[in-house]
């Protein structure tokens, strides 16, 4: 009998790819909020996250094996514009899914983000204290220390930036807005002062299958690839890879939002200052892999979509 996956927020970006990724192995159960959603194999209900006793009804009826929480507000603009929004969604929402995980013997998977460290030239590790200098970053960071002082059986995937397709009915994502001004032949400019790794979506959902499988539990992993580089540098690498015009990529520097009462980087700082390296020795020595290179991440996307 298959185990079953209980994803609150299938409609997003991650939580449609993880679904689509289980669901052949997997007994897979979603949420969505405004934006149904209809993946082939995955029953996706209506749920407000911020409704304790709905969340935790709704875990008691289909009792999961994995809880996945991949519901989020993740665009570092909108966290600093609406940051009661963004502890709701980013923080309170978790702690309710964590906690209805926690009575009903669930897995708690927390899908977080290199944005909780504080942006310096470094390879942050996992032991590294967080000194997020964003809203966003804050509010993961907060969950981040909840969850390993409050549950007893959880697994916290911290990644890099994550692109790919969505399978919602929502507004183009970030990877997909590069994707149409290329066929378009539309010039699109791009941030270049922010240095982050980037991961096909399809290559965490495989990372996440392996540690389902090994019963990992109780542990923090940070997901990456081995190189670094600009969202300017990543497109413009996506131009060259899928053969399209990488004169179209135009840099320009777009102010980070950042939140100086908790960053340890001044205000003065100029662009390519904020830099976030994840170390991922301790993913790959676990589960016996090489993370890809950004460029290995690019031509695994582009076989997918040939």
């Amino acid at each position: 009998m298959k185990k079953t996956v209980l994803i609150f927020g299938a409609s997003s970006f991650v939580g449609s790819n993880l679904a689509m990724m289980l669901k052949d192995d997997y007994r897979v159960v979603g949420t969505y909020f405004r934006t149904p959603i209809e993946i082939p194999g995955v029953t996706c209900y209506p749920c407000d996250i911020l409704k304790k006793e709905y969340v935790t009804s709704l875990t008691a009826l289909f009792k999961p094996d994995f809880t996945i929480y991949a519901i989020g507000m993740s665009s570092l603009t909108d966290c600093k514009l609406n940051p009661e929004m963004a502890d709701a969604l980013n923080t309170t929402g978790a702690v309710n899914a964590c906690t209805a995980s926690e009575r009903h013997g669930s897995k708690f998977i927390y899908i977080s983000s290199g944005y909780v460290l504080g942006g310096e030239d470094q390879l942050y590790k996992e032991g590294d204290t967080p000194f997020p200098n964003s809203t966003y970053g804050n509010s993961l960071s907060s969950t981040e220390f909840w969850i390993q002082r409050s549950c007893l059986n959880y697994l916290i995937l911290r990644t890099c930036p994550l692109y790919g397709h969505g399978y919602g009915p929502k507004h183009p994502n970030w990877f997909e807005t590069i994707q149409s001004a290329l066929v378009q032949n539309r010039p699109l400019p791009t941030d270049d002062s922010v240095i982050t790794g980037f991961m096909d979506i399809v290559i965490l959902a495989k990372i996440l299958k392996a540690f389902l499988e090994s019963k990992v539990t109780n542990r923090l992993f940070q997901i990456s690839s081995r190189d670094y580089m600009t969202r300017y540098k990543f497109a413009r690498l996506v131009a060259k890879i899928f053969k399209k015009d990488e004169n179209l990529i135009q840099r320009m520097t777009l102010p980070f939002p950042i939140e100086l009462s908790s960053s340890k980087i001044g205000p003065n700082s100029t662009a390519a200052t904020y830099m976030f390296k994840l170390d991922t020795m301790n993913a790959e020595g676990f589960l016996g892999v090489v993370m890809p290179t950004i460029e290995e991440s690019l031509q695994l996307t582009f076989k997918r979509m040939l």
